[in-house]
């Protein structure tokens, strides 16, 4: 039998190493879809003459 400590490291570290991966890819979805929104809200935004506003 293996040492139990090598064990638990190792899973440590292996879900340490997948969740990271999941919270790379979900906050890269939502910060997408974000931005796209953002996009389309500032563009709709605009004056028709494409000049952006005077502060």
């Amino acid at each position: 039998m293996k040492d139990p400590y090598v064990i638990a490291w190792t899973l440590l570290l292996f879900s340490s190493i997948a969740w990271y991966g999941f919270l790379v890819f979900f906050i890269g979805i939502r910060a997408g879809r974000e931005m796209k929104a953002l996009i389309k809200d500032l563009t709709a935004a605009r004056p028709p003459d494409g000049k952006s506003p005077a502060p």
